[in-house]
């Protein structure tokens, strides 16, 4: 006879203190005047016979690789759930504090990155000291809460704006996760930059997920979490037709927008089934592109020298070649190693891409997916800027350029193609797991 699925929810609090200074913009004093909506860890715990696995959507904008080490380890020290087994998401709001340094953006701040993971690590034992018997229903709806933001102008070059004919993943899922008595909480998963407070916003806001989600809560009495998808080149959809709102009426546009196709989507539910619990974890490597040569690299440093003071671009092309210039002197990488862990709950799959891949590439895994409904979680598990499609490298623009913001080595031009080669393979794995085991067990239902 098939085991129990039993699941745990948990919140925290990881509101910052007004004056923090806030990131996603390169505003070197773009401090929190006040605070519009607080921030949340959500954690939930899910175990069935002896598998285990943790989700945690954090509401902040992004969750660097030794934070993500310290919350998964900090988790299996509290609760014994397997390190590996837990998964870190982040919203990637951008009225969140600085949890990770981007040249001519921003700095850590390591006080509260550490006050971040303490909060986290609490939210998941939480969770893991109510586990009771749940059963999972899902629904899926069309939505047109993201639009693609990479705008070509009239000269034919890329600009961030709002692209009506641009590629988009119109797709949002909710996975209801229901009590005997009572709901446990719900899952929400689309994707879209939360980006509807511009530069100028000093607020500290879970953007519009923050609406959409507390919308949802309201009116199903359950906690909601937001697990974001194709974020790389996808901006809220406003009526100020950019890729940045124009504050609280944009706001309310996409929050209220989203809040109705979930809600939609949740009332869609008629079935609430025991489901098979499944994780799978294994290791790839994120490839680079071999470094630029020496004299190239002193050639763009001397032209950058002018600009090296100038937050944004000007400062982050400095930095990056003084790093591509101290890299010659170690031998060379090839790339860097990235262990992921896929959590799959029946005909769920929630794939983690440790940075922000373009829409494109998420439906690309997901058509090939074994799994009836591929979840990509944007920013989870790591950071490592934008997974820009090949096709996007001929024509530049932001994402493109600001893979310099965070180091000397550039990840490859293929990397669109190793995240759907790996990530299906590992989740066909996973499937192919699940099968085998209804193949020998004793009781089938």
């Amino acid at each position: 006879m098939r085991e129990d699925l039993v699941g745990g929810f948990g919140r925290t609090d990881i509101t910052p203190e007004v004056g923090t200074l806030l990131m996603g913009y390169p505003v070197p004093d773009r401090k929190a005047e006040a605070i519009r909506d607080p921030l949340h860890a959500n954690a939930l715990v899910l175990k069935q016979k002896d598998t285990a696995a943790v989700i945690l959507s954090l509401t902040v904008s992004i969750i660097d690789d030794p934070e993500v080490e310290s919350i998964r380890h900090g988790v299996e020290a509290r609760t014994g759930i397997p390190a590996e087994h837990v998964t870190v998401c982040a919203i990637q709001t951008h009225s969140a504090p600085r949890t990770q340094e981007v040249w001519g953006w921003c700095e850590k701040d390591s006080s509260y990155t550490e006050f971040m993971v303490e909060r986290a690590v609490e939210a998941a034992t939480k969770a893991n000291d109510t586990l009771r018997p749940i059963r999972l229903g899902i629904g899926t709806t069309h939505s047109d809460v993201g639009i693609n933001r990479r705008s070509i102008t009239e000269d034919h070059t890329v600009v961030l704006g709002a692209n009506p004919w641009g590629i988009y993943d119109p797709e949002m899922t909710v996975l209801r996760l229901q009590g005997e008595r009572e709901p446990l909480a719900t899952i929400i998963h689309y994707g879209a930059h939360p980006t509807v407070f511009d530069k100028t916003s000093r607020v500290v806001s879970r953007d519009w997920p923050g609406v959409m989600t507390d919308r949802v809560e309201a009116l199903t009495g359950a906690p909601a979490m937001f697990i974001n998808g194709a974020v790389g080149d996808v901006a809220p959809r406003s009526n100020t037709l950019r890729a940045v709102g124009d504050g609280e009426p944009a706001l309310m546009e996409v929050g209220y927008r989203a809040a109705m196709d979930a809600l939609r989507a949740y009332r869609s539910v008629k079935d609430f089934a025991l489901r098979d619990l499944r994780v799978v974890t294994g290791e790839y490597l994120l490839p680079y592109r071999p470094l630029p040569t020496l004299e190239e690299a002193r050639r763009h440093l001397t032209a950058a020298e002018g600009h090296k003071d100038e937050y944004g671009k000007g400062m982050c092309e400095y930095k990056h070649w003084q790093a591509v210039i101290q890299a010659h002197a170690d031998s060379p990488l090839p790339g860097k190693r990235y262990r992921q862990v896929i959590t799959a709950l029946g005909p769920a799959a929630i794939v983690p891409i440790p940075g922000e891949p373009f829409a494109e590439t998420v439906l690309r895994l997901r058509q090939y997916s074994p799994a009836q409904y591929t979840l990509c979680a944007s920013t989870s598990c790591g950071s490592n800027g934008y997974f820009a499609t090949r096709e996007s490298l001929h024509r530049g623009g932001y994402e493109v350029w600001i893979a310099k913001a965070l180091g000397a080595y550039i990840l490859a031009e293929n990397i669109d193609d190793v995240l759907v080669e790996e990530n299906v393979k590992l989740v066909r794995q996973a499937y192919l797991q699940g099968n085998a085991e209804k193949d020998t067990a004793p009781d089938k239902e």
